[in-house]
């Protein structure tokens, strides 16, 4: 499995994202329906990322409770050298259903080089400009992680 994520969007009413994320060993996808606006939002932090190693952006939408589905972005630095990741966290919509234990979540990081950054951002903003679009970020291997130092 290849590490990636993909964030589909649809401008409508309501506007609408498409997540798929893997990286060596888990895999998920959800949709949600969001505002624009906190794509948007998303977009504009990730444009100068990072501006510091405490800096986080971050995208949440949908309810982290049983019964609804839910996604959370947080891209991070992992260490003190600015190496970045995105904690990726997604799970499906189970209508009519309030247990917990039969919804389907995942919750992994994806490690990521900063011109795959770039690249996820361009096709992020043309998406956002177009009402509709693909933006993948491709992810680092495990053994290809540490490889610059």
């Amino acid at each position: 499995m290849n590490p990636q994520l993909e964030l589909r969007f649809l401008r409508s009413d309501p506007s609408k994202i498409w997540l798929v994320a893997s990286n060596e060993s888990f895999a998920g996808a959800a949709e949600q329906y969001i505002d624009e606006d906190e794509v948007e939002a998303l977009r504009a932090s990730l444009t100068d990322f990072p501006k510091s190693l405490t800096d986080e952006a971050t995208l949440e939408a949908g309810k982290n409770e049983p019964a609804y589905g839910y996604c959370k972005l947080r891209f991070y630095c992992f260490d003190s050298l600015g190496h970045t990741a995105v904690q990726v966290s997604l799970a499906n919509e189970i209508a009519g259903n309030e247990k917990p234990d039969n919804r389907n979540f995942a919750s992994f990081k994806m490690h990521f080089e900063a011109n795959e950054l770039d690249i996820f951002i361009a096709s992020l903003s043309k998406a956002l400009a177009a009402g509709e679009g693909t933006a993948t970020l491709k992810g680092i291997r495990r053994y290809t992680e540490y490889v610059s130092r």
